[in-house]
């Protein structure tokens, strides 16, 4: 059973006329919540991270056996668009970067921003970068310069989407009966 079919039934007029005709929808703006503070001081939490091709369904059925608990690693994760919030696989990925900058070499030449570096990353020592601008960063020997593109900004922001918290499955059914008897707020 799908985690909509929990929310409460409205009359919804779609197109805004006041004359007419409603339909019965879900009333997403109004959801069920896992208390917020279970998730931000459970101590078992499994990490996940999402594979190139992985859906929402399917990591449910990876880490509980069923694809019905999707909707509990999205708030888990405070997930609220899974258009945006669920990372992209590198075809998608591709595509959108392609409808955004025209094509994925555009998108490697375009600039994001410059940094200086001030501390290259070893063993003991962490990277250490600061923001520069274009006059700076042509001023400054090869060494410490370092040019952030477009694409890597797309890139890194679709992977940081990959590593997700998950709730231990012993867990679960609890979460799935508290849903279904919890009271709208």
């Amino acid at each position: 059973m799908s985690y909509f079919s929990y929310l409460p039934e409205i009359q919804y007029n779609i197109t805004g006329n006041k004359y007419a005709e409603t339909s019965t929808v879900r009333d997403i703006f109004i959801r069920n919540l896992i208390k917020q503070n279970v998730i931000d001081n459970a101590v078992t939490f499994e990490k996940h991270t999402i594979g190139d091709t992985e859906r929402p369904d399917t990591t449910s059925f990876l880490v509980y056996g069923d694809v019905k608990y999707d909707w509990i690693i999205f708030l888990t994760n405070k997930m609220m668009n899974p258009y945006f919030d669920w990372p992209l696989s590198s075809q998608d990925f591709t595509k959108m970067i392609r409808g955004k900058y025209g094509s994925v070499e555009r998108a490697k030449k375009q600039i994001y921003e410059y940094r200086q570096i001030l501390q290259e990353e070893t063993d003991t020592t962490v990277l250490m970068e600061v923001i520069i601008d274009k006059d700076a960063y042509n001023d400054l020997p090869a060494p410490e310069k370092k040019r952030i593109t477009k694409y890597d900004i797309e890139f890194k922001r679709n992977e940081s989407n990959r590593q997700i918290k998950i709730i231990d499955s012993q867990y679960v059914e609890e979460i799935l009966k508290e849903s279904q008897s919890k009271r709208y707020r």
